[in-house]
């Protein structure tokens, strides 16, 4: 549809003429449908290519262009660096503010510049309040989970009993949710760090050199490692989200355990970035009619048969939030009392690191 089969005009006579005009609005939404014909969305995602998240930027970018007037081609460029850092300015400083270019982003974003947890709070050169949140393709639960027989046969136990879990660095899952634990609750969780990435992990556990891996996802386990669900190898002790997913209905929650209201507020912090697991960015400053026309076709992309499809021969997820969900789940995380956020930062970014 153009731009000039899109106009409403609204006209009215004078006594010798007529004249009519366009609404603002509906002129602003006709030229930016009729911006995407025959334009280029680049993808830039903040990962290599092969994980999770680049693995749900190729499906969305398959399937969201039928969605967009204009049907604009959609590429991926990857630029991993900085547990996602280098993407979220390069999103906020770098890229064209004209709608065409999309950060993928790692959840984990929107705490970089309350607790720097990737890189330090200076190198977060962005204000996650400020950017045009397009929405998140899935929703993450991390999980608690040990090689059976497992070493304890219930969260309460963690607290009597050492347990040694991997990780491949400080600012990951792993690390993270076994210090939160410990931290608050009191579990005894040794973490062995200098894995390279998940599966070495896995294979330790089923070597008998770890019992358990303390904050790995859900979706990634059920993807990776559909046998030790199938064949009962593990045992899932507690899920590390603010709602419980469905396939684990009677798996207790993290924040449930909390002794306190200090300590639930605490837990609630470090885990609500979850909820927006595999979120999508335009900069500040996109024209606000580009950002609702990729808003509104994002949401409809995640309703798409045949994106849902592809998502399940992928065994991936699809559970979206849109973008103004983001933004207030953003918004609520930075409105936490600063004492809250300085005991969090002090377990995400140990003084001793």
């Amino acid at each position: 549809m153009t731009m000039q089969h899109a106009r409403v005009w609204v006209c009215w006579a004078f006594t010798s003429s007529l004249a009519c005009v366009v609404p603002d609005s509906i002129a602003s939404l006709a030229e930016a449908q009729d911006f995407y014909q025959d334009k280029q969305i680049k993808l830039v995602v903040g990962s290599d290519p092969g994980g999770g998240y680049d693995t749900y930027a190729r499906v969305l970018a398959r399937h969201w262009s039928n969605h967009i007037p204009g049907k604009p081609q959609v590429v991926i460029q990857n630029m991993p660096g900085a547990g996602g850092l280098k993407t979220a300015n390069f999103i906020a400083h770098v890229a064209p503010k004209d709608g065409l270019t999309v950060g993928a982003l790692q959840n984990n974003v929107g705490y970089e510049p309350m607790m720097g947890i990737s890189g330090g709070k200076e190198n977060a050169q962005f204000d996650v309040l400020k950017m045009n949140w397009i929405g998140s393709m899935a929703k993450e639960v991390a999980v608690t989970v040990f090689w059976n027989p497992p070493p304890v046969k219930s969260f309460q136990e963690l607290t009597q009993k050492e347990v040694t879990t991997g990780s491949t660095g400080a600012a990951t899952s792993n690390t993270i949710y076994a210090r939160l634990m410990n931290s608050i609750l009191g579990t005894k969780f040794k973490i062995i760090h200098g894995y390279t990435n998940q599966p070495p992990i896995w294979l330790a556990m089923e070597r008998g050199e770890l019992q358990g891996s303390a904050g790995p996802f859900y979706s990634s386990l059920r993807t990776s490692k559909p046998e030790y669900l199938r064949e009962n190898k593990i045992t899932i002790i507690v899920q590390i989200a603010l709602e419980k997913h469905p396939d684990l209905p009677n798996v207790p929650l993290l924040v449930d355990m909390a002794n306190t209201p200090e300590d639930r507020q605490e837990m609630e912090l470090a885990v609500a970035s979850l909820l927006m697991g595999r979120p999508y960015t335009l900069p500040e400053g996109v024209p606000a009619d580009r950002v609702k026309i990729l808003q509104e076709s994002f949401m409809t992309a995640m309703k798409d048969p045949a994106l849902l499809q592809d998502a399940e021969k992928l065994k991936l997820e699809i559970n979206a939030i849109d973008g103004p969900a983001v933004l207030q789940l953003l918004t609520k995380m930075y409105q936490t009392p600063q004492p809250i956020i300085d005991k969090v930062t002090a377990i995400f970014v140990p003084r001793d690191k």
